[in-house]
């Protein structure tokens, strides 16, 4: 299938998820895109390559892709996304009408480690702030970000569970559910917390979030667009989260991170 049938597909479906390839026959895959993008946000979109590349991953990202894999795909790289896109599509919007305008607000927000509710945690988050604040694309992409970062922090940070040992699991069916449930079940790992502190103003949100967890030597995350590391799920949230956001900083031990975003538009 060309780019050209995909799009005519695509406008006559209105899939909830697409799967691209970079390189298709006659327009690319990120002209492709493009042009989805220039009528809807919201469907998520998999670029997917042969070659590994960060210049072709970072293009991916900014065009408005929701993550980049590398051919072919595996269950442990494709399923865990879906199964995320899944469970948020469960969740029913709520219009709530609103009279005026805020414009600077502080929020700290402290949960249970639960592998489950990451995206009701991110939608608490976003909803704080009017929906026009970002433009459409942008507010998925932090949504996206943000729940990368969650993730982590529940994860890797409060119940000590590695990327080498996740990656494992991942192979291994529902292996991964049951380790997390053993963590759970020691009160070394679920007694602990994850606090968001969220500040904004008409200029710029600052998200900082925080685990309980040992930390983690944040210089020494391997790069995923590297020909050796791109089977690997190591540092692809991170790496996505630094095309999103404006400055990503991790703190301390690095169990602490703090990101941004600015406007590109004021009210």
């Amino acid at each position: 299938m060309n780019a050209s049938e995909g799009l005519d597909l695509y406008f006559n479906d209105r899939p909830d998820v697409i799967i691209c390839n970079v390189f298709l026959p006659g327009i690319s895959g990120f002209e492709f895109l493009s042009d989805i993008r220039k009528k809807d946000k919201k469907t998520f979109v998999i670029m997917i390559c042969s070659k590994s590349s960060e210049k072709l991953a970072v293009q991916a990202f900014r065009i408005g892709a929701n993550e980049y894999l590398r051919k072919p795909l595996q269950d442990k790289d494709i399923l865990p996304i879906l199964s995320n896109i899944s469970s948020k599509s469960e969740v029913p919007e709520v219009e709530i009408e609103k009279y005026g305008t805020i414009e600077e607000g502080r929020l700290k927000l402290v949960f249970p480690t639960e592998f489950d509710s990451t995206h009701l945690i991110v939608d608490n988050l976003m909803n704080e702030l009017d929906k026009d604040f970002f433009n459409e694309n942008d507010r998925v992409s932090i949504e996206l970000g943000l729940s990368e970062l969650i993730t982590n922090a529940i994860e890797h940070g409060n119940l000590n569970i590695s990327y080498q040992e996740k990656s494992k699991m991942l192979d291994d069916g529902n292996a991964l559910l049951d380790l997390y449930r053993r963590r759970l079940l020691d009160i070394n790992f679920s007694s602990r917390m994850v606090t968001v502190y969220f500040e904004y103003d008409k200029m710029e949100c600052k998200w900082t979030i925080i685990d309980e967890g040992n930390g983690f030597d944040f210089n020494d995350v391997p790069d995923p667009t590297k020909e050796e590391n791109m089977n690997e799920l190591h540092g692809r949230g991170i790496m996505f989260s630094k095309c999103v956001f404006d400055s990503v900083n991790y703190i301390g031990k690095g169990n602490e991170v703090v990101v941004t975003k600015k406007r590109k538009f004021l009210i």
